[in-house]
């Protein structure tokens, strides 16, 4: 695995959200689960091309998805913001990748801040780490992003684990990750997943 650049806490929503296809209108872009920034206040650009391409498969559609069905702003996507989860930098080396001329399998990891506008309990926080990870190749299917979980949690001593579907606008599938928590004496998310949509 090579580590990706996570240098930006302060990220665009097109790169924390729009790009990820999570709608404008989605409730977690509101502030009360995000921080959003006063000054400066927007990203001075985003990549033009890519950016007309993520409008329209958010509002019209396309790579298989019907798309929103409803009016993107670009004013919306340029609001700055702390960022949410460290995807945006997966979206941002996804693209990179797509750019390349040849394509070439890749593994990427980051370890780092992201800020949510959460009430604090014993498993939320306002600014917490994030474990972040990305397998680009042919032919990958479930099994493997299973398996390839499965031995990291090992890893870090984490055996007692369980799968569950779930649902994100950027991965389809998509599954959560649970692990036995002994002291809270509950099953507790120990992280989300999926297999990036085209």
């Amino acid at each position: 695995f090579t580590e990706m650049p996570t240098d930006n806490f302060v990220e665009s929503s097109f790169w924390n959200f729009d790009a990820l296809f999570q709608p404008q209108q989605h409730p977690a872009r509101d502030q009360h689960d995000t921080f959003f920034l006063q000054d400066p206040a927007e990203a001075p650009e985003l990549p033009a091309g890519y950016t007309a391409k993520v409008k329209k498969v958010h509002s019209q559609g396309g790579y298989g998805s019907q798309g929103y069905k409803y009016e993107w702003r670009l004013e919306e996507a340029r609001r700055n913001l702390l960022r949410t989860h460290t995807t945006s930098a997966s979206a941002r080396v996804l693209y990179q990748l797509a750019r390349q001329e040849k394509f070439s399998p890749v593994k990427y990891f980051s370890i780092d801040r992201v800020f949510r506008n959460e009430s604090l309990d014993a498993t939320h926080l306002a600014e917490f780490h994030q474990v972040e990870g990305v397998v680009a190749d042919r032919g990958l299917t479930l099994g493997h992003l299973m398996g390839t979980l499965r031995q990291f949690f090992t890893k870090l001593g984490i055996t007692q684990l369980r799968f569950k579907p779930a649902y994100n606008p950027y991965t389809e599938p998509s599954m959560e990750v649970f692990s036995y928590h002994k002291g809270l004496k509950k099953w507790v998310e120990v992280g989300n997943s999926g297999v990036f949509r085209p």
